[in-house]
């Protein structure tokens, strides 16, 4: 339901240890079921298909890529703001 979640506080709500939390979200990961990245500061960040298509498709269309260029660019390609629930219902 939300783009960005502190997993101790998701590991809190299923009542379940932070550790354990983090390797279901590489489980749903590897399956394919779940896209996104793991902060150094202990958040998920969801990021849809179609946000990692279009970080892709910048890459491509640019070349060659500084971390710098790339952060700047994700900033405006990834929606941190908006629920899933938003996200999906716009793309519809």
């Amino acid at each position: 339901m939300t783009k960005v979640v502190v997993l101790e506080d998701l590991a809190a709500h299923f009542k379940m240890k932070t550790q354990s939390v983090i390797d279901r979200i590489q489980e749903l990961q590897e399956q394919g079921q779940l896209t996104g990245v793991v902060d150094d500061r202990g958040k998920f960040i969801y990021v849809s298909q179609e946000e990692l298509e279009a970080v892709a498709k910048f890459v491509k269309q640019r070349g060659r890529v500084s971390i710098t260029e790339l952060a700047e660019s994700s900033n405006q390609l990834i929606n941190l703001n908006s629920s899933v629930n938003q996200a999906v219902s716009t793309e519809s």
